[in-house]
């Protein structure tokens, strides 16, 4: 079919895309040829209205993060979370001693002398123990029969003589806590840390958890800081008084307190004693041959 050239009206072949004759662009080949309306593949008739296509495939879903906890028998690969480091949980520590102290008023121990109505010799004494290496304190056990004078009491990181008419209040795997017959008692303890910790690093968080559970614990008066060691184990001697409440009665109350480490960090030493303010100075010697007596297992 010949076409016209919409200037000069010439005819042109179908094949031409300009016109022979002026050079004019033949409209048949301006206009581009519209694309074909998208539809389905051969064969498949298009969905129903109102039906919505499927949802197209896709691949498997990507793997899992690494999980957040691992064996502690296994170290874990580069980039992967690592597992808590273990810190000593002083606040535990603490706790733990208020507890026994509760635990013995309820028995009628200590709540003799809580009221003060025992005789002057009447008081109640704890040290703060330290926690096992997993962080987790021991339940407080009851009292138990215990050796006479020249007795011994172990774990696994400490010995300490019993004297005669004392009793073992509690002990775990790095805790002994020792009553004598009026209360009073000595908690030692010892164990690993990780980090390390240096003995000025144990006596911070021994006050900073003092702190919390008797808001008004401060330095006792006429006593200083002083550095020296307990067979063998350095560290830092002071004394702390404070408000001590079992139900409606409290006494001012002080703790005299060793916080120990050995050469690098890797061993701490904890004493804790708790009497009351005014009998400070008597306990610590009542206690001083069963501290004279202990042998540390970890150097």
């Amino acid at each position: 079919m010949a076409l016209a050239c919409p200037r000069c009206g010439t005819q042109n072949p179908d094949t031409n895309s300009f016109c022979q004759s002026c050079g004019t662009p033949l409209a048949s080949f301006i206009a581009q040829p519209a694309a074909p309306p998208v539809g389905p593949p051969p064969g498949l008739a298009p969905p129903p209205p109102g039906v919505a296509p499927p949802p197209p495939i896709v691949g498997p879903p990507p793997s899992a993060p690494p999980p957040e906890y691992q064996s502690p028998y296994y170290a874990p690969a580069p980039g992967y979370p690592q597992p808590p480091v273990h810190r000593t949980p002083w606040v535990l520590i603490v706790s733990a001693v208020i507890g026994l102290i509760v635990i013995m008023a309820g028995a009628g121990t200590a709540y003799a002398f809580l009221n003060n109505r025992n005789s002057s010799q009447a008081n109640s004494t704890g040290l703060l123990p330290s926690p096992s290496p997993a962080g987790t304190p021991s339940p407080i056990a009851s009292p138990t029969a215990t050796p006479a004078s020249g007795g011994k009491a172990s774990n696994a990181t400490f010995t300490v003589t019993v004297p005669a008419g004392w009793v073992i209040a509690s002990k775990d795997s790095t805790t002994i806590t020792l009553t004598d017959p009026n209360g009073n008692a000595v908690a030692i303890t010892s164990g690993t840390s990780n980090p390390p910790q240096t003995a000025q690093q144990n006596k911070d968080a021994l006050d900073k958890s003092l702190a919390v559970k008797a808001p008004d614990a401060h330095q006792c008066p006429n006593t200083k800081v002083t550095n020296g060691s307990i067979n063998g184990a350095s560290g830092i001697f002071w004394q702390m008084c404070f408000t001590l409440t079992s139900g409606s009665q409290s006494v001012q109350a002080a703790a005299p307190l060793f916080a120990g480490a050995n050469s690098d960090g890797s061993v701490y030493y904890g004493i804790v004693l708790l009497s009351l303010a005014s009998n400070k100075d008597a306990f610590i010697a009542e206690a001083g041959p069963v501290l004279a007596s202990i042998q540390w297992g970890l150097h």
